[in-house]
């Protein structure tokens, strides 16, 4: 018994044709670089959840160095442009 089920997903005509380029190239089906395109992303997904739980975890930690939000935030947004911040220190959590 086949344990493969049929699903529909429209995309843009140009990922579609990327797609058709990409299963001539390699001789595989849609179908199949579709599966393994979905089942990399899936598995991704999971691996960066799994990170970011265990990060959060972490943060609760009564000894867990912290950078604040807005900090973070202002040095991600600083990079690659003229004015770069310093990369933000972090500091002991502040018991709640």
């Amino acid at each position: 018994m086949d344990d493969n089920v049929n699903i529909t997903v429209r995309v843009p005509i140009d990922l579609k044709d990327r797609l058709d380029s990409l299963a001539r190239t390699t001789k595989r089906s849609r179908s199949d670089l579709t599966a393994d395109a979905l089942q990399r992303l899936m598995d991704q997904d999971k691996d960066e959840i799994e990170h970011i739980r265990r990060a959060l975890e972490e943060s609760r930690q009564p000894d867990a160095r912290i950078v604040p939000h807005k900090q973070a935030m202002a040095w991600i947004r600083s990079r690659g442009t003229a004015t770069p911040l310093p990369k933000p220190k972090s500091r002991r959590r502040t018991p709640a």
